[in-house]
């Protein structure tokens, strides 16, 4: 293999160094917390930290990686300027405000894209969902008392790193090992189902193991579309979000969640 075929073929390597070590991290954090007491209820903090401190520090080994590899969340993940002249405030709290404000029209552009997305699959998703599990009770119309926690975590702990790293970081490096042939709505068919395939298997081999899982493959099928679109994880953390928020909803309405565990 030549220097320059050995140097093509380096963004595919990277990403499943990175995908077999932050599985292993996950698989031990897992089984760590069926071991050590009190442990259980961090699992998905610690894994989503994983995630996400990996994808935040492989991008910027380069000036603007956090933007190119669409994680920046228009500008609100990125460091302030240090030429910035103006006071961070209490423990950066300013600098905060006026990332969020600045990032206002971006999460507003973003959040309509993911809504209008959400109400064309949504109903197809809940047809599908019922017909699969069959419900034998009525459904119910309302919210577990834990629903805005749970709305929330699933937000910020599991879409947010998920999205930061297989459609951040790992699909920006599959793109850079095969940029611009076969294209399918705005990206390449390889990128879109390698970074889909490796998502899905994070999910079945991660404690308790369950073929079942293997069936994220699909809407990974959707955020990678979502990223590549949209030029960001932006869109695609928002819809990732919901989508397990609507699984949830679906399943506490039919009474399955418990049954599900």
């Amino acid at each position: 293999m030549d220097e320059h075929d050995a140097k093509a073929r380096r963004p595919l390597a990277e990403v499943l160094v990175v995908f077999l070590a932050t599985t292993a991290a996950t698989v031990a954090i897992t089984l760590a917390a069926g071991v050590l007491p009190g442990l259980d209820g961090y699992v998905p903090l610690l894994v989503g930290g994983v995630f996400l401190i990996t994808a935040v520090k492989l991008s910027q080994r380069q000036p603007g990686g956090m933007r190119r590899f669409g994680i920046d969340l228009a500008g609100v993940l990125t460091p302030p300027d240090p030429d910035d002249a103006r006071a961070p405030g209490p423990l950066g709290l300013f600098d905060l405000a006026r990332a969020l404000r600045d990032a206002a029209p971006s999460a507003l552009r973003e959040t309509s894209v993911a809504v209008g997305l959400a109400l064309l699959i949504f109903p197809i998703f809940t047809v599908g969902f019922w017909l699969y599990h069959e419900p034998a009770a009525a459904f119910r119309w309302s919210l577990p008392s834990d629903f805005g926690e749970f709305a929330l975590t699933q937000l910020v702990v599991v879409a947010l790193p998920e999205e930061a790293l297989f459609r951040g970081w790992m699909q920006t490096r599959l793109a850079d090992r095969w940029p611009a042939k076969h294209r399918f709505l705005g990206v390449d068919v390889r990128v879109l189902l390698l970074q889909s395939a490796l998502f899905a298997v994070l999910h079945f081999v991660s404690p308790p193991f369950s073929p079942a899982r293997l069936a994220v493959f699909f809407p990974g099928l959707v955020f990678g579309w979502l990223r590549a679109w949209r030029g960001g994880i932006g869109a695609a953390m928002l819809f990732h979000a919901m989508c397990n928020v609507l699984a949830m909803f679906l399943e506490h309405g039919w009474s399955l969640r418990q049954a599900m565990e």
